[in-house]
Protein backbone atom coordinates (compact mmCIF):
# COMPACT_ATOMS: atom_id res chain seq x y z
CA UNK A 1 0.00 0.00 0.00
CA UNK A 2 1.38 3.65 -0.85
CA UNK A 3 1.75 6.52 1.43
CA UNK A 4 -1.80 7.67 2.78
CA UNK A 5 -2.95 11.09 0.97
CA UNK A 6 -2.19 14.22 3.04
CA UNK A 7 -5.31 16.40 3.15
CA UNK A 8 -4.75 19.76 4.01
CA UNK A 9 -7.28 21.48 6.36
CA UNK A 10 -5.63 24.83 6.43
CA UNK A 11 -3.86 26.94 4.57
CA UNK A 12 -1.59 30.05 6.05
CA UNK A 13 -0.34 33.03 4.19
CA UNK A 14 2.53 35.19 4.63
CA UNK A 15 1.52 39.04 4.13
CA UNK A 16 4.17 40.85 2.34
CA UNK A 17 5.61 39.94 -0.89
CA UNK A 18 2.85 37.40 -0.45
CA UNK A 19 -0.74 38.99 -0.78
CA UNK A 20 0.00 42.34 -0.71
CA UNK A 21 3.00 44.62 -1.39
CA UNK A 22 3.73 48.14 -1.78
CA UNK A 23 2.30 50.11 -4.90
CA UNK A 24 3.61 50.01 -7.82
CA UNK A 25 6.48 48.18 -6.19
CA UNK A 26 8.91 48.85 -3.40
CA UNK A 27 11.32 50.09 -5.70
CA UNK A 28 9.28 51.88 -7.86
CA UNK A 29 7.50 53.93 -4.82
CA UNK A 30 11.27 54.54 -3.51
CA UNK A 31 12.44 55.96 -6.68
CA UNK A 32 9.44 58.12 -6.45
CA UNK A 33 10.30 59.24 -2.73
CA UNK A 34 13.87 59.72 -3.62
CA UNK A 35 12.64 61.76 -6.74
CA UNK A 36 10.82 64.32 -5.31
CA UNK A 37 13.65 65.01 -2.71
CA UNK A 38 15.54 65.58 -5.93
CA UNK A 39 17.67 62.27 -6.22
CA UNK A 40 17.70 60.75 -9.37
CA UNK A 41 18.04 56.81 -8.82
CA UNK A 42 17.00 54.60 -11.42
CA UNK A 43 15.06 51.53 -11.02
CA UNK A 44 17.89 48.73 -11.34
CA UNK A 45 19.51 50.95 -9.03
CA UNK A 46 17.14 50.88 -6.59
CA UNK A 47 16.15 47.14 -6.90
CA UNK A 48 19.59 46.33 -6.00
CA UNK A 49 19.83 48.45 -3.11
CA UNK A 50 16.77 46.76 -1.72
CA UNK A 51 18.64 43.67 -2.74
CA UNK A 52 21.42 44.51 -0.61
CA UNK A 53 19.24 45.89 2.38
CA UNK A 54 17.36 42.28 2.58
CA UNK A 55 20.86 41.11 4.60
CA UNK A 56 19.65 43.23 7.33
CA UNK A 57 16.63 40.54 8.10
CA UNK A 58 18.73 37.86 8.35
CA UNK A 59 21.38 39.60 10.28
CA UNK A 60 18.18 40.80 12.75
CA UNK A 61 16.97 36.67 12.73
CA UNK A 62 20.72 35.22 13.53
CA UNK A 63 21.37 37.65 15.84
CA UNK A 64 18.18 37.25 17.91
CA UNK A 65 17.13 40.62 16.97
CA UNK A 66 12.98 41.73 16.68
CA UNK A 67 11.84 44.61 14.15
CA UNK A 68 8.27 44.00 14.68
CA UNK A 69 7.42 43.77 18.02
CA UNK A 70 7.34 47.43 19.38
CA UNK A 71 7.00 50.58 17.23
CA UNK A 72 10.54 51.94 18.88
CA UNK A 73 12.07 48.60 17.25
CA UNK A 74 10.07 49.37 14.19
CA UNK A 75 11.17 52.40 13.28
CA UNK A 76 15.22 51.68 14.55
CA UNK A 77 15.21 48.92 12.22
CA UNK A 78 13.73 50.45 9.47
CA UNK A 79 15.11 53.95 9.32
CA UNK A 80 18.59 52.01 9.75
CA UNK A 81 17.96 49.70 6.42
CA UNK A 82 16.55 52.55 4.84
CA UNK A 83 20.17 54.68 5.66
CA UNK A 84 22.35 51.82 4.32
CA UNK A 85 20.48 51.57 1.47
CA UNK A 86 21.19 55.27 0.53
CA UNK A 87 24.44 54.87 1.68
CA UNK A 88 24.77 52.44 -1.30
CA UNK A 89 23.19 54.58 -3.47
CA UNK A 90 25.95 57.54 -2.23
CA UNK A 91 23.29 59.46 -1.78
CA UNK A 92 23.38 61.78 1.54
CA UNK A 93 20.19 62.68 2.85
CA UNK A 94 19.55 62.43 6.56
CA UNK A 95 15.78 63.23 6.10
CA UNK A 96 15.00 60.56 3.50
CA UNK A 97 15.40 57.32 5.75
CA UNK A 98 12.36 58.77 8.03
CA UNK A 99 10.37 59.70 4.89
CA UNK A 100 10.91 56.35 3.58
CA UNK A 101 9.74 54.79 6.65
CA UNK A 102 6.61 56.92 6.86
CA UNK A 103 5.75 55.86 3.27
CA UNK A 104 5.91 52.20 3.90
CA UNK A 105 4.30 52.62 6.89
CA UNK A 106 1.04 54.23 5.17
CA UNK A 107 -1.75 51.57 4.45
CA UNK A 108 -2.79 53.28 1.11
CA UNK A 109 0.27 52.68 -0.39
CA UNK A 110 -0.13 49.01 -0.40
CA UNK A 111 -2.53 46.81 -2.90
CA UNK A 112 -3.49 43.35 -3.00
CA UNK A 113 -1.68 41.59 -5.49
CA UNK A 114 -3.89 39.92 -8.46
CA UNK A 115 -3.86 36.14 -7.47
CA UNK A 116 -4.41 36.73 -3.97
CA UNK A 117 -8.21 37.46 -3.84
CA UNK A 118 -8.94 34.57 -6.17
CA UNK A 119 -6.81 32.23 -4.32
CA UNK A 120 -8.45 33.35 -0.83
CA UNK A 121 -12.17 32.76 -2.65
CA UNK A 122 -11.06 29.54 -3.71
CA UNK A 123 -9.51 27.89 -0.75
CA UNK A 124 -12.96 28.79 0.94
CA UNK A 125 -15.36 27.91 -1.30
CA UNK A 126 -13.72 24.60 -0.79
CA UNK A 127 -13.87 24.83 3.02
CA UNK A 128 -10.44 25.43 3.66
CA UNK A 129 -9.06 27.20 6.82
CA UNK A 130 -7.61 30.33 6.11
CA UNK A 131 -4.79 32.01 8.03
CA UNK A 132 -2.04 34.82 8.14
CA UNK A 133 1.69 34.47 9.50
CA UNK A 134 3.35 37.40 8.95
CA UNK A 135 6.58 39.14 10.34
CA UNK A 136 4.85 43.04 10.86
CA UNK A 137 3.82 45.43 13.08
CA UNK A 138 0.35 45.08 14.69
CA UNK A 139 -1.01 47.83 11.94
CA UNK A 140 -1.07 44.98 9.53
CA UNK A 141 -4.97 44.24 11.17
CA UNK A 142 -5.96 47.67 9.85
CA UNK A 143 -3.68 47.19 6.65
CA UNK A 144 -5.91 43.85 6.17
CA UNK A 145 -9.06 45.84 6.52
CA UNK A 146 -8.22 48.47 4.54
CA UNK A 147 -7.67 46.00 1.42
CA UNK A 148 -11.26 44.00 2.17
CA UNK A 149 -9.62 40.58 3.29
CA UNK A 150 -9.50 40.43 7.42
CA UNK A 151 -12.41 38.73 7.57
CA UNK A 152 -11.62 36.13 5.31
CA UNK A 153 -9.20 34.67 7.55
CA UNK A 154 -9.53 32.42 10.56
CA UNK A 155 -6.58 33.31 12.07
CA UNK A 156 -4.49 36.54 12.11
CA UNK A 157 -0.67 35.71 13.37
CA UNK A 158 1.42 38.73 13.50
CA UNK A 159 4.75 39.36 15.48
CA UNK A 160 4.06 42.50 15.94
CA UNK A 161 0.92 41.03 18.19
CA UNK A 162 2.61 38.19 19.60
CA UNK A 163 6.18 39.18 19.83
CA UNK A 164 7.71 35.94 17.86
CA UNK A 165 9.23 36.77 14.51
CA UNK A 166 9.76 33.70 11.60
CA UNK A 167 11.64 31.76 11.77
CA UNK A 168 10.58 31.37 15.44
CA UNK A 169 8.77 28.09 15.32
CA UNK A 170 5.97 29.48 18.21
CA UNK A 171 4.58 31.72 15.49
CA UNK A 172 3.91 28.95 13.29
CA UNK A 173 2.55 26.65 16.70
CA UNK A 174 -0.16 29.54 17.98
CA UNK A 175 -1.61 29.90 14.44
CA UNK A 176 -1.98 25.79 13.91
CA UNK A 177 -3.47 25.65 17.23
CA UNK A 178 -6.23 28.40 16.71
CA UNK A 179 -7.14 27.07 13.83
CA UNK A 180 -7.26 23.68 15.10
CA UNK A 181 -5.41 21.54 12.89
CA UNK A 182 -2.00 20.16 12.40
CA UNK A 183 1.17 20.28 11.10
CA UNK A 184 0.45 17.55 8.61
CA UNK A 185 -2.58 19.17 7.56
CA UNK A 186 -0.99 22.59 7.29
CA UNK A 187 0.31 24.51 4.09
CA UNK A 188 2.28 28.04 4.49
CA UNK A 189 3.30 29.42 1.45
CA UNK A 190 5.25 33.10 1.66
CA UNK A 191 8.56 34.56 -0.72
CA UNK A 192 11.32 33.84 1.82
CA UNK A 193 13.06 30.41 1.92
CA UNK A 194 14.53 31.35 5.36
CA UNK A 195 11.17 32.76 7.03
CA UNK A 196 8.24 30.86 5.46
CA UNK A 197 9.09 27.82 3.02
CA UNK A 198 11.97 26.33 5.52
CA UNK A 199 10.76 26.77 8.52
CA UNK A 200 7.19 25.65 7.98
CA UNK A 201 8.65 22.36 6.27
CA UNK A 202 10.81 21.54 9.34
CA UNK A 203 7.78 21.68 12.14
CA UNK A 204 5.82 19.41 9.32
CA UNK A 205 3.87 21.79 7.42
CA UNK A 206 3.86 21.68 4.02
CA UNK A 207 6.13 24.72 3.16
CA UNK A 208 5.71 26.61 -0.43
CA UNK A 209 8.04 29.13 -1.99
CA UNK A 210 6.12 31.64 -3.47
CA UNK A 211 8.90 33.06 -5.96
CA UNK A 212 7.54 35.83 -7.69
CA UNK A 213 10.75 37.78 -9.29
CA UNK A 214 12.49 34.09 -10.11
CA UNK A 215 14.90 35.33 -7.15
CA UNK A 216 15.38 31.46 -6.23
CA UNK A 217 15.33 29.45 -9.20
CA UNK A 218 18.74 27.92 -8.29
CA UNK A 219 17.61 26.95 -5.13
CA UNK A 220 17.84 23.11 -3.70
CA UNK A 221 15.39 22.59 -1.49
CA UNK A 222 12.91 19.55 -0.44
CA UNK A 223 9.55 22.37 -0.97
CA UNK A 224 7.96 22.87 -3.69
CA UNK A 225 8.34 26.25 -5.71
CA UNK A 226 5.71 28.30 -7.01
CA UNK A 227 5.66 32.00 -8.99
CA UNK A 228 1.82 32.90 -8.81
CA UNK A 229 -0.81 31.87 -6.19
CA UNK A 230 -2.89 30.70 -8.45
CA UNK A 231 -0.36 27.71 -8.75
CA UNK A 232 -1.41 26.70 -4.47
CA UNK A 233 -4.56 25.16 -5.08
CA UNK A 234 -3.07 22.58 -7.62
CA UNK A 235 -0.54 22.26 -5.19
CA UNK A 236 -2.47 21.18 -2.02
CA UNK A 237 -4.63 18.94 -4.00
CA UNK A 238 -1.20 16.94 -5.27
CA UNK A 239 0.47 16.09 -1.87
Amino acid sequence: MGEPETVIEAVFFDAGETLLSPQPSWSELSVKVLGDRGHHVTLEQMREAWRYGGDHFIRASEEGRLFSTSQGESHAFWTTLYADMLSFLEIADEGAPQVLYETFSDPSNYALFADALPTIEEFRSRGVKLGVISNFEGWLKTLLDVLGIRESFDVIAISGDLGWEKPDARIFEWAMDEAGVKPAASLHVGDSPNFDAQPAHDLGMTGVLLDRHGRWTDLEAEYPRISTLSELVEISEGL
